[in-house]
């Protein structure tokens, strides 16, 4: 016998509606259909974020620094358009995405960098250099 779990009903019911929101092509949070995974690392001299974005071409991502936050967005195309083709599921996530993670207080949102290497793209924020104590005055 199978143990009863009340929680696999309440998320095969999520996994059903949001299966609806993807194929109604838009959804109530501006648009973005899903978010990709990420990891975020800090080493001495930076943070890194790596986002995974397999079958998103460079030309479709948008990285930004809005104040102390760092938007990434974009899209994936869609691979549904194969004249005579019936998909009997589709469960990779299509369509335009977004992500924004802040930026701690000594991260240098003026000298990122991102390369996008087999479907993971690669942030680096570096961390700036520690302010030089001045001459006391008094």
């Amino acid at each position: 016998m199978f143990k009863w779990n009340p929680w696999a009903d309440l998320e095969a019911m999520r996994a059903y509606m949001d299966r609806l929101w993807s194929a109604s092509g838009t959804d109530e949070l501006g648009g973005c259909l899903w978010s990709p995974a990420a990891d975020v690392l800090e080493t001495p001299s930076a943070y890194v974020l790596r986002v995974e974005l397999p079958g998103v071409p460079l030309e479709n991502v948008v990285l930004e620094a809005v104040g102390r936050e760092l938007r990434i967005s974009g899209r994936r195309p869609s691979e549904r358009d194969f004249p005579g083709t019936v998909f009997q599921a589709v469960e990779r996530p299509q369509g335009p995405f977004a992500r924004a993670f802040a930026l701690p207080a000594d991260a240098d949102a003026e000298a990122v960098t991102a390369a996008l290497k087999d479907g993971l793209l690669t942030v680096t924020i570096p961390r700036k250099a520690p302010a030089e104590p001045g001459p006391l005055r008094g």
